[in-house]
């Protein structure tokens, strides 16, 4: 029996999308607006003159029309936002309205940093930053952000050790 031959394709080490709860800190402050202009008239009266002079066809638009904008950029995000790493590179995607990315070589990263709001942290979810001289790449919502820098400095220094 021979063995097959090596495969040229690069190994996947770790493969993560954008996840829901990135969205919960813009999710909260969309509901305390929609829930101000839509109760306000009775609590303010500014917005009170403003559902006046409008109607009440209007507060409820300006209340609850930015939902479904919302409800797509949640959809896009987290089916078309992925994240991989393998043992040569990290390659990302940002779906079909974005730019292509080029992939990161492993040997060029220098430096992997996390970060987050608040809110983000608490949820667990964070971004990771991967610097390659001069450019920087900010991978946005992503759950256990300090995990996936740490399998990203694991995969440069094994990809250094490689060379």
């Amino acid at each position: 029996m021979t063995t097959p031959p090596n495969d040229p394709a690069m190994t996947d080490r770790l493969w993560v999308g954008y996840h829901p709860r990135a969205l919960a800190p813009l999710v909260t402050l969309i509901t305390f607006v929609s829930l101000l202009v839509w109760t306000g008239q009775w609590y303010l009266d500014d917005i009170s003159n403003l559902a006046a002079e409008l109607g009440a066809w209007a507060t409820f638009a300006i209340a609850w029309g930015v939902w479904p904008a919302l409800l797509l950029v949640f959809l896009y995000r987290t089916v078309t936002f992925t994240y991989r790493l393998t043992d040569r590179a990290v390659i990302t995607d940002f779906g079909p309205l974005c730019y292509p990315v080029e992939p990161i070589p492993l040997a060029l990263v220098g430096s992997v940093e996390v970060g987050g709001g608040w809110l983000t942290r608490l949820l667990g979810v964070g971004f990771v930053e991967v610097r390659a001289g001069e450019r920087v790449l900010r991978l946005k919502g992503v759950r256990n952000p300090e995990s996936f820098a740490g399998e990203v400095r694991a995969a440069k220094m094994a990809a250094q050790q490689m060379n």
